[in-house]
């Protein structure tokens, strides 16, 4: 909080309440007040805080449940930050989903302004929080690219989901930006870009915004751009057609054990600096079935790429059976990259694999996850 005065913003606080899927009972009152004399001490530590712009009670807690229980003590949580601090809105966050949206309508009438973290669903956002029985204002508590989930991108035979190229990426947030933050401008309080760090999930760059050694990406250009209006003096490489055996990511491609085959890319920098091109090869992730905690960048597989010249790269296949992904990193040299990456199977995919993909064949699923 104070760092973030100190650098002139404000801070949506989030105040935890324990989702229904981490075991939490709403109907164990002991657990439940517990809890709220926990947020209780937050809000009397942090409620005269300069930084401070508005409460975040909650995060999805619709996530994986139907149970409106929750949202009923919500609203009790909700009136006694009122009560305690009466200068600051309160807020709680949804899935894109909102299938709770008539949930929160309905138990949490002391609610100031609905968030809801969004991503393909950006542009169309105030439509579907209509239908779901939310005629409010509301605040875009994450956007960026579009999800690995189920209803955003599209799928494999084994159903991994396709990636999208770091400036493919960029130019998605742009027409979702304009058409919610700045086109329902009467409904729509703004909204935060989701920024993980170097947060893996379904790659190390799906959702990250810079590398780890801090080089940025299109996105956040992109992003510059939409909150400044201008243009940054050194912009990302693009990457466009990613093939591996002359074939692109939409046609699923399969690799023999152990086989050779080509990878190409068209790579080009808006300055028209050299482009520095990386490739790897990584077992690739069913995220269905990861917890948050337990999300683990993969590291490289040592010998699988035989040759890298530039935009062209030799790649052995794996010997063992299953999902892969070629990952490829275009550096400028000046402090920006583009990333992209392409999953690909070795060996033959039957029904019985097909199965456990969807089972997750772990021992243990994601509570709440089927």
């Amino acid at each position: 909080m104070d760092k973030a005065h100190e650098q002139s913003l404000t801070v949506m606080l989030g105040l935890w309440m324990k989702p229904e899927y981490e075991d939490f009972d709403y109907y164990d009152r002991k657990a439940v007040a517990l809890q709220n004399e926990e947020i209780r001490r937050q809000v009397l530590r942090f409620r005269n805080h300069p930084a401070l712009l508005m409460w975040n009670v909650g995060n999805e807690l619709d996530n994986h449940t139907n149970n409106p229980r929750a949202f009923q003590i919500l609203n009790d949580v909700v009136k006694m930050i009122h009560e305690l601090d009466p200068y600051h809105p309160v807020t709680t966050t949804m899935t894109s989903s909102l299938h709770m949206v008539s949930a929160v309508e309905r138990f949490c009438p002391d609610l100031d302004v609905l968030t809801v973290n969004v991503f393909s669903q950006l542009g169309r956002i105030r439509a579907h929080l209509v239908g779901s029985g939310w005629s409010g204002p509301y605040i875009v508590g994450e956007y960026g690219a579009r999800g690995w989930w189920v209803g955003e991108a599209p799928k494999t035979k084994w159903r991994a989901p396709l990636d999208q190229s770091s400036d493919t990426k960029a130019e998605y947030i742009r027409t979702r930006y304009e058409k919610t933050m700045i086109g329902d401008k009467d409904y729509c309080l703004g909204g935060y870009v989701l920024y993980w760090g170097q947060r893996f999930e379904q790659t190390s760059m799906w959702f990250s915004l810079f590398t780890p050694s801090g080089e940025k990406t299109a996105v956040v250009d992109m992003i510059h751009y939409l909150w400044t209006g201008k243009s940054m003096p050194n912009k990302a490489p693009r990457l466009r057609s990613l093939r591996l055996a002359g074939k692109t990511p939409l046609r699923s491609t399969f690799l023999r054990p152990g086989g050779t085959y080509e990878a190409t890319v068209v790579a080009s920098d808006p300055e028209g600096d050299s482009l520095a091109i990386q490739w790897e090869v990584v077992p690739d992730v069913n995220e269905n079935f990861i917890l948050p905690q337990h999300r683990t960048a993969r590291e490289a597989l040592p010998a699988a790429i035989i040759q890298a010249q530039g935009s062209r790269a030799l790649v052995k296949a794996p010997v063992k059976k299953g999902a892969y992904r070629l990952l490829v990193t275009a550096n400028d040299g000046q402090g920006s990259v583009a990333t992209h990456s392409y999953p690909f199977y070795v060996g033959v995919l039957t029904a019985a694999d097909l199965e456990n993909i969807t089972q997750g064949n772990f021992k243990k699923k994601a509570p709440g996850v089927h």
